[in-house]
């Protein structure tokens, strides 16, 4: 069931992470996803996407880990072991 917003009245709205910018391009995805299958660092796929804040890059990365178009890694988000 749906939570009723009516119900609660809120005080101060935030909009998270709104400085960041999260829309992508389908090949650039595509590219991002080779890079994170070969072993790069989410720091490293940032800075090759014109140093993109490593937060958009994470949340593309989770996008496409739910779409299963990524396999998991056993590393620290980094890149190291």
């Amino acid at each position: 069931m749906p939570r009723d917003l009516t119900v609660k009245a809120r005080k101060k709205r935030v909009i998270a992470c709104e400085d960041l910018d999260f829309v992508w391009d389908e090949p650039e995805l595509d590219e991002m996803a080779n890079m994170w299958e070969s072993g790069t660092s989410v720091m490293s796929i940032s800075k090759h996407f014109k140093a993109r804040d490593p937060d958009e890059v994470f949340i593309a990365l989770f996008h496409l880990a739910r779409e299963d178009k990524i396999s998991d890694r056993f590393t620290k988000p980094k890149g190291e072991y």
